[in-house]
């Protein structure tokens, strides 16, 4: 299996590979002095922009996370809460460390198609041909932020279909491949809202079929803990101060989010860690009992709505509505999560990065917990892995209590956000109970090999 992941790699990305991992027939044995080069100054930009981050934001590190992991897999990511929560800030603070401009846009009703993919190039029309200009749109840029995405016409946003699938701009008999890479969207309407503007325009197929192309979904709330409100009132004391006497120029509350490789950090991802076959029959089944305990919450939030509307005021509308697409891209994101996380801890300090990343570690059952990232919605707070006694359990940090909620409406969004984190664990724990025989079993096998093969998960808890 690792033969062919890592043929695979190189067959995509030759002269990256070449450069950058040790191999003999096909067979990983390390990184180069050029590739463990590369992996450091990599680990020094994100942990520099995750120490930037936590202190120009407070408590997301859930949506920072997957941020990078949706930039990582050319995903798309769709933030959602209540005005003044700084969604569109986050977003623009992402974008400062991309190495090309992006493409922002806030939509209104009357914007037309053409802002997501080209006009039509009118001196081609007077020779009777039809042809696209992309030049300025969506289309010919990397990454993009479609603010207040809520506002836009339904008819429209069905233009990005294709865009947000399979990167082309449909028109006509010509197909044109996009530039494209990850688009983020921002809306201060919920899931179940937006789903509703289009069932009102006629256009019901096109809502979830554009939410499931938004593979991260993030809920920002516009409240923070008194504590975290200190910190940034004097944050932003101190840079009024700055900027009135020209000083602090090096101070973190000035400094420019470092740029990352995204290409060279996607091929680390799938080279250092691999997929066990316990871990993919342990995803599959975890799909298939996540799918359908999905599918009875939104039917029993339909029966709710009909019989009590005002304490339902919405049909729950799932982070996650399943499909084979959808399900084909949570292992990648799995795989992406661990890289960065594994870059921000202990373990890739100078100290233990050779060792580590002499052979390719295995990810398993327990690292399913990543899953998360896709599955729900993450909120404030920060998910982690704990152990509780023998079993693995997940923390997600939720730093919100649907008891505190603004109104009815809001109170019922928060708790489907939390019922989803609470069966996803549910699910999760009594995987992991299943398979932990297994795990141990590989764990002993593997101690006498370096650790090589342990679940990457169970390496960080024996720490």
């Amino acid at each position: 299996m690792f033969k062919t992941i890592f043929s695979i790699l190189l067959l995509t990305t030759p002269v990256l590979a070449q450069n950058l991992f040790k191999h003999e027939n096909l067979k990983y044995q390390g990184l180069t002095e050029h590739g463990l080069s590369e992996l450091k100054q990599i680990r020094d930009a994100l942990r520099q922009r995750f120490g930037l981050f936590e202190q120009e934001f407070k408590g997301l590190s859930n949506i920072h996370h997957a941020a990078t992991v949706a930039r990582m897999a050319k995903a798309n990511m769709f933030l959602y809460g209540p005005p003044g929560g700084a969604k569109s800030m986050l977003i623009q603070w992402l974008f400062s460390g991309e190495a090309e401009p992006a493409f922002q846009v806030q939509l209104h009703q009357m914007m037309s198609e053409q802002a997501f993919i080209g006009g039509q190039n009118f001196e081609a029309a007077k020779e009777g041909r039809f042809v696209l200009n992309t030049e300025s749109s969506l289309a010919n840029f990397r990454v993009a932020l479609l603010d207040e995405v809520e506002k836009g016409n339904p008819a429209t946003l069905a233009a990005l279909l294709s865009l947000l699938n399979e990167r082309k701009v449909l028109a006509g008999n010509q197909v044109f491949d996009a530039k494209t890479e990850t688009v983020f969207a921002t809306s201060n309407a919920n899931l179940p809202e937006f789903f509703l503007q289009f069932l009102e325009s006629g256009q019901r197929s096109t809502a979830p079929a554009l939410l499931n192309r938004f593979q991260f979904k993030g809920f920002m709330y516009n409240w923070l803990s008194a504590n975290d409100q200190a910190d940034l009132d004097a944050r932003r004391e101190k840079k009024a101060l700055c900027k009135i006497f020209e000083t602090c120029a090096n101070d973190a509350v000035f400094l420019t989010p470092h740029q990352l490789d995204w290409e060279k950090m996607r091929s680390f991802a799938k080279v250092l860690f691999v997929k066990s076959s316990f871990f993919n029959t342990a995803y599959n089944e975890m799909a298939n009992l996540l799918r359908d305990s999905t599918n009875n919450a939104v039917r029993e939030s339909e029966l709710k709505h009909q019989k009590d509307r005002y304490n339902e005021p919405f049909v729950y509308f799932p982070s996650c509505d399943w499909t084979e697409r959808l399900r084909q891209q949570i292992p990648d994101a799995v795989q992406y999560s661990a890289l960065v996380d594994f870059l921000l801890s202990s373990w890739a300090d100078d100290a233990n990065l050779e060792k580590m990343t002499r052979k390719q570690r295995e990810l398993g059952p327990y690292s399913l917990w990543r899953a998360f990232l896709i599955t729900t919605t993450p909120g404030p707070g920060k998910a982690q892995l704990e152990l509780d006694g023998e079993k693995m359990n997940i923390n997600f940090g939720t730093l919100i209590n649907a008891e505190k909620a603004r109104d009815v409406r809001e109170q019922r969004m928060i708790q489907n956000l939390l019922d989803e984190q609470n069966r996803f664990k549910s699910v999760y724990v009594s995987l992991t109970e299943k398979f932990q025989e297994s795990i141990k079993n590989a764990a002993k096998f593997s101690s006498n090999s370096d650790e090589s093969n342990q679940d990457f998960e169970f390496l960080v808890m024996k720490k």
